[in-house]
């Protein structure tokens, strides 16, 4: 049987592991940070004092608590489902594919529409149209995996 943790699935040189289990981690930190970034955002807008500037002590007191906040939540509602999996990948079907693909294509359209070529117009819509397929059928496996795991699995069953 296949891990869903690929690496898992590699034979070979102990090195080779490392550093396949290094870059998943380094690629995991990294993509956490930069889709977090608005929850960041919001969060500090919400809750720090603006006029002290933002590495006053009162805001970096604030801004460890925030942030120590978030990534404990996130932290234990990863530990509860073991099928947390089934989740980011639902929120990336229907949220970050059609942003990567589809939304630079209805861009180029709206700002380049009225000047743009044919074949260029027709290439951005193709995009567009197999974008929405994706979405769609990527949704509709995500959720699939949801149900089915979701009759498999109890509350901290890794843990």
């Amino acid at each position: 049987m296949v891990s869903s943790y690929l690496p898992e699935n590699l034979s070979g040189p102990r090195w080779i592991n490392v550093l396949v289990n290094v870059i998943v981690f380094l690629q995991s930190a990294v993509s956490q940070h930069l889709f977090v970034v608005p929850i960041h955002e919001a969060l500090d807008t919400r809750f720090l004092e603006i006029g002290k500037g933002m590495h006053s002590g009162e805001n970096l007191k604030r801004l460890f608590l925030l942030r120590m906040c978030f990534y404990t939540g996130n932290t234990f509602i990863a530990a509860a489902f073991p099928f947390m999996g089934d989740f980011v990948n639902l929120l990336g079907s229907f949220s970050l594919v059609p942003l990567t693909f589809m939304f630079p294509s209805m861009i180029f359209l709206k700002i380049k529409g009225k000047t743009a070529r044919t074949e260029k117009k027709v290439w951005h819509w193709i995009n567009i149209v197999v974008s929405f397929l994706l979405t769609v059928a990527t949704t509709i496996s995500a959720l699939r995996f949801i149900i089915n795991n979701v009759q498999k699995y109890q509350f901290f069953a890794d843990v």
